[in-house]
C-alpha cells in the first residue's frame, strides 16, 4: 500500500513540475514576441504625399498620363460606377 501511494506522489510531483515548466517556457516565448513587436514598429505614413494637386492639363510626361489612366480604370472597376478624374496627387518616396 505504501508503494502505491509513493508512486502516486512521485507521479504527481513530476506532472506538476512538467506543467510548471511548460508554462514558464510559454511565458518566455510571449515575452520575447512582445519585445520583438515593440522594437519592430513600422512608421504608419511611409509614403509622402505632396501638398499640391496636379490638374489633367499639367501632365506632360507620358508615364504620368498612363499612371493616371490606369488608376482611374482601376477605381472604376472596383466601384462599378462612372468615374471622373478631377485632380491628381503626386506620391514620392
Amino acid at each position: 500500500m505504501m508503494s502505491i501511494l509513493q508512486d502516486f506522489a512521485n507521479g504527481l510531483i513530476m506532472s506538476l513540475f512538467s506543467i510548471i515548466l511548460v508554462f514558464i517556457i510559454l511565458y518566455l516565448l510571449t515575452l520575447s514576441v512582445s519585445l520583438l513587436k515593440k522594437t519592430k514598429e513600422v512608421p504608419k505614413e511611409s509614403i509622402k504625399q505632396s501638398n499640391h494637386s496636379l490638374k489633367i492639363e499639367d501632365i506632360t510626361d507620358p508615364d504620368m498620363m498612363v499612371a493616371a489612366l490606369v488608376a482611374s480604370i482601376d477605381y472604376q472597376e472596383s466601384t462599378k460606377k462612372d468615374v471622373r478624374l478631377v485632380s491628381i496627387k503626386e506620391i514620392s518616396k
